[in-house]
């Protein structure tokens, strides 16, 4: 692989994780607040974010003809996933902080547990 090919990779790697990762910024975290009647509504998320990517060379003997040759490739990806975690109401008497609550990830959680312990007794 030339310097240029490399540098081209390193720009394109670069350019990639910037895409999937972002700037963290309060907006990413917490809603424009919405109006009702005298209250103010925000609503908070929680943000997961990953990447991964991996290139690799390699030579080798072509079987048919014998000739020596090589070779090379690369991939990424990435994933960005949000959900909400809390509401926020501020009032004219104080702030109010109610928790979002995943029923489905707590079922997925105990189904899982119930799982584990019940191969663990099997065993």
């Amino acid at each position: 692989m030339t310097d240029a090919e490399t540098d081209k990779v390193g720009q394109q790697i670069t350019d990639s994780m910037k895409t999937v990762f972002g700037e963290a910024s309060p907006a990413t975290v917490f809603s424009e607040p919405v109006e009702a009647g005298d209250s103010l509504v925000i609503t908070a998320a929680s943000w997961e974010r990953a990447g991964g990517f991996g290139f690799g060379t390699g030579e080798g003997n072509d079987p048919e003809t014998g000739e020596r040759g090589g070779g090379g490739g690369g991939g990424g990806g990435g994933s960005s996933q949000g959900r909400p975690v809390a509401v926020i109401k501020v009032t004219p008497g104080g702030v109010e902080v109610r928790p979002v609550i995943d029923f489905t990830k707590i079922g997925v959680t105990v189904l899982l547990s119930l799982i584990a312990v019940w191969r663990a007794l099997r065993k």
